[in-house]
């Protein structure tokens, strides 16, 4: 359907009272369906596109005629087709098109498929209008549809490819695309709509060109080539009504061959300068996702060796197996404390705690059991004392915890707790349980008034 409405609304807008088309853009739907579509799918498009020729040629040619001719634009279009997918792109989409890739596709649309097409097509006219020579055919078909394809097949594939580095922004730049709409319209509308009695100036052609390059740098390839498709039916429509640029040139052919000359000026322009440009946004926009990506390494690097510093104070610090002050950690925060004490008259307290017998533990039941007990009574110690004290291994078997501001009979309380729990909670380890004893020391630091430091 979509290849039978642009059939008729070229054959209404963009056909000369003599019969010579200034663009055929049908054909472009179909190579644009066989581009975005899978090979064993070709089959069924180009089918629909023979059938819409049928129906948009039906009443104005012979049927054998209509025949030649879908057959015809069906060779173009497969042929535009594979050359496109399979010599250009060779698997790649169409968003990551190139300057490169622009410039063979523009070599297919104006020297390859179309004037092939063109030698058969030209044949079919002649057979049927003997008027005009051959050659003369040729060159209407081979200019009408390449300038079709290059017209309205960028358009198409724009437009249908997914791309989220497009250019055009709907939220951000609406009003600009507005605007940009209103201008194209406005503009193309008095360049070539105008009646032969407007100032010589308003029917200049080339007054669209700087508007087809804003957009061509603003909104990419899918805002400059609507922009073009607009432009385009509304020159052709001047054309055909003797309205507008290119009423005044000559006869019909020649007006044909000023238009198509525009016309191909100005996709060539916007087909290259909207690729320049993409390929400008896309290295743009990888460069911040590269910096963004550089960025959240440099973050994750940065937390992780801020991670590993804090795991290597914790374990400079740390007794592994315990789980609380090392012998090193202990001795500098009970000096802190000693020197507080000091300052502030303050009293405080230390308890020594030894595991009775611990040799006989791991002679007996193995280093595991020993490692068991020990974490056993780091973890009683953790659970009894205040947040404010410290409590260290210093040795092998041996534990200290430092009691801040707390005077000998306190501490005694604790020790003995401490003694009563761990001798009633059982070490087990690998099926085996054993019951621990301790041996405390309590030792209380006193100041004398006459020490205390001033504040």
């Amino acid at each position: 359907m979509t290849y039978y409405g642009l059939a008729q609304l070229a054959i209404s807008t963009t056909i000369m009272p003599e019969g010579i088309a200034i663009f055929w853009p049908p054909n472009a739907v179909i190579v644009a369906a066989l581009i975005l579509s899978r090979p064993r799918h070709w089959i069924w498009f180009v089918g629909a596109g023979i059938i819409g020729e049928f129906l948009a040629d039906f009443g104005h040619f012979p049927i054998w005629q209509i025949a030649g001719f879908a057959l015809v634009n069906a060779l173009e279009a497969t042929l535009t087709a594979f050359f496109i997918r399979f010599v250009l792109l060779r698997g790649k989409s169409y968003k990551d098109i190139s300057i490169d890739l622009s410039l063979g596709m523009v070599g297919v649309f104006l020297f390859v498929s179309p004037p092939i097409a063109a030698l058969c097509g030209a044949a079919i006219y002649e057979l049927g209008d003997e008027s005009i020579s051959y050659w003369a055919f040729w060159r209407v078909w081979w200019f009408g549809d390449a300038i079709g394809l290059l017209l309205i097949t960028p358009f198409l594939l724009a437009w249908l490819t997914r791309d989220e580095r497009a250019l055009i922004h709907w939220r951000t730049q609406f009003f600009e695309i507005v605007a940009s709409a209103a201008a194209t319209l406005l503009l193309s509308a008095v360049v070539f709509l105008s009646p032969a009695s407007w100032p010589y100036w308003t029917g200049m052609p080339s007054l669209l060109l700087p508007l087809i390059a804003y957009l061509a740098i603003r909104f990419g390839q899918r805002g400059a080539t609507a922009a073009l498709v607009v432009i385009a039916f509304t020159a052709a429509f001047g054309a055909t009504n003797e309205l507008g640029a290119f009423t005044h040139i000559g006869t019909q052919a020649e007006t044909v061959v000023a238009m198509q000359e525009f016309l191909l000026t100005a996709a060539i322009l916007a087909f290259f300068l909207s690729t320049s440009f993409r390929q400008l946004s896309i290295a743009i926009f990888d460069l911040k996702r590269e910096r963004a990506l550089l960025e959240e390494r440099v973050r994750e690097r940065t937390q992780s060796l801020s991670d590993a510093k804090v795991r290597a104070e914790i374990l400079a610090h740390t007794d592994v197996l315990t789980d609380i002050n090392n012998r090193r950690s202990f001795i500098e925060k009970g000096e802190y404390i000693n020197k507080q004490a000091k300052r502030f008259g303050q009293s405080y307290s230390i308890i020594m705690l030894d595991v009775d017998r611990f040799k006989d533990v791991n002679d007996t039941y193995g280093h595991e059991m020993g490692d068991a007990a020990l974490t056993l009574i780091g973890n009683i110690i953790k659970d009894t004392i205040r947040t404010v004290d410290i409590a260290g291994r210093i040795g092998g078997e041996e534990f200290a915890i430092c009691l801040p501001d707390t005077k000998s009979e306190f501490a005694v309380v604790l020790a003995e707790r401490l003694r009563t729990i761990i001798s009633e909670t059982p070490v087990i380890a690998h099926g085996q349980t054993v019951f621990l004893t301790i041996s405390l020391g309590v030792s209380t630091y006193r100041v004398r008034p006459e020490q205390c430091l001033s504040h």
